[in-house]
């Protein structure tokens, strides 16, 4: 399946999608958005130019995906095609290729994966199908391995390095730490959307145990103790 790669019409930024909003979503819209502001490509002027005979392929291709994944359900949300019978695209199918547009088939192909994996009932909507393509955990995973000791993918590496730590630590209610969160979370989504690597991953790190630690050489320490004693003039009787 070939990638589009191309320059694609400008479309609707509406979705049809019956999903609610969340912070996610958000962040991957404004990110994508913002993107395409500073894109120095340029953008046709009209979702009603034609397409290229391999980009029109290349969506009824994902079309015929969705609709064999969620039977019933993607054509009820996004319509049984992507184009209207004058051959322009549909509002869907516009907001669609915001999304599609510049993906490598390596990207696809793991997005569709993140589908059938999650068991989904319902089809993504198009920001949660973006960060599938670009392997971008959902919020709540990057609170999980945020946890003292948990392995940290190079997302959450990144999102921990756009917060204050020690502010959002000594944070006094868990709204501020989530506002902060989400935040990190929106800056992180468009370093990933803009193209630039991510941090290594850190494996997890087993914290310190408190208490008495068990003498592992004493010889050595009873020989510390008798120069201690020494010192301090005790004779030990």
């Amino acid at each position: 399946m070939q990638a589009l790669n191309t320059v694609m019409p400008t479309a609707p930024s509406s979705s049809s999608s019956s999903s609610t909003p969340n912070a996610e979503a958000v962040a991957t819209v404004a990110a994508l958005g913002s993107s395409q502001a500073m894109s120095s490509t340029p953008s046709l002027p009209s979702s009603a130019e034609p397409l290229s005979e391999a980009q029109s392929g290349y969506l009824w291709e994902f079309w015929k995906q969705m609709t064999a994944m969620f039977p019933g359900k993607w054509e009820r949300e996004n319509g049984a095609a992507p184009f209207k019978k004058d051959g322009s695209l549909t509002i869907a199918a516009g907001t669609w290729f915001q999304v599609l547009k510049g993906r490598s088939r390596a990207q696809h192909a793991r997005g569709m994966a993140c589908c059938l994996n999650e068991g989904r009932e319902w089809p993504p909507n198009p920001p949660r199908f973006l960060t599938m393509c670009l392997d971008i955990p959902v919020m709540a995973a990057v609170e999980r391995e945020m946890a003292p000791g948990r392995p940290q993918s190079g997302f959450t590496v990144l999102v921990r390095s756009l917060l204050d730590l020690h502010v959002y630590a000594s944070a006094d209610h868990g709204s501020q730490q989530r506002r902060m969160l989400e935040e990190a979370y929106t800056r992180a989504v468009q370093h990933v959307v803009d193209g630039k690597p991510l941090p290594q991953q850190v494996l997890a790190i087993e914290q310190e145990k408190h208490g008495v630690r068990p003498v592992r050489d004493r010889e050595s320490a009873r020989a510390a103790m008798e120069r201690a004693a020494a010192e301090l003039n005790f004779d030990g009787d």
